[in-house]
């Protein structure tokens, strides 16, 4: 599996839910078998700009992501959802980059906006990855309106589209990818959450 995390840095994040966000995308990585490389992960941000943390062939190691992760700075800004689209489909999913042949592509996406940079773009812009065949689960944080999430999320919007009320509720979001086999090794896709949009 090649997976890669899209995390929302805007302004109206701010530091704190930040790190709660780097601190669920570390739970959510702790089943991976990173280390036999089974599993590679990327990361990337977006605010006004789009910055790629590290690519899907940066690390090698659980304990070498992680860090990573601790290092990945809140960058304020506006929050421009389409470019950070681009980017993931564009440079992140890309051969060079650590994009495998053969391996199932994952993009998990983390907001608590709707973009307001290129706005018109932003579904246009999630399509085409999604037929290029990468599958993208969308995360609302305190979203009043998920239009948008529902328009970026692979389909049906009851099994790719999350909404929590906070950020603190990421701490109870229950998601589950990696299922092992008896010899310890991450085997078929499968998904669990404990919240969702059925839910709400």
């Amino acid at each position: 599996m090649d997976l890669v995390f899209i995390l929302d840095s805007s302004t109206s994040v701010g530091n704190d839910n930040f790190d709660k966000m780097k601190a669920f995308v570390k739970k959510f990585l702790q089943p991976a078998n990173i280390g036999c490389g089974e599993v590679r992960v990327g990361l990337m941000t977006f605010s006004t700009q789009v910055t790629i943390e590290f690519h899907l062939n940066t690390y090698y190691t659980k304990a070498e992501v992680f860090d990573a992760i601790d290092n990945v700075p809140w960058r304020y800004g506006s929050t421009n959802t389409a470019d950070g689209l681009k980017t993931m489909n564009e440079e992140m999913f890309f051969k060079t980059n650590g994009d495998r042949p053969g391996v199932q592509n994952i993009c998990i996406f983390m907001t608590d906006g709707v973009s307001n940079i290129n706005y018109e773009k932003t579904i246009p812009e999630a399509e085409k990855a999604r037929e290029k065949g990468i599958h993208i689960y969308a995360i609302g944080i305190a979203l009043k309106d998920l239009r948008e999430v529902f328009g970026i999320a692979s389909q049906p919007a009851s099994l790719n589209v999350f909404a929590v009320d906070s950020f603190v509720e990421l701490e109870g979001l229950d998601i589950k990818i990696f299922e092992l086999d008896s010899s310890g090794t991450n085997i078929l896709f499968h998904f669990r959450i404990g919240v969702s949009l059925l839910s709400k």
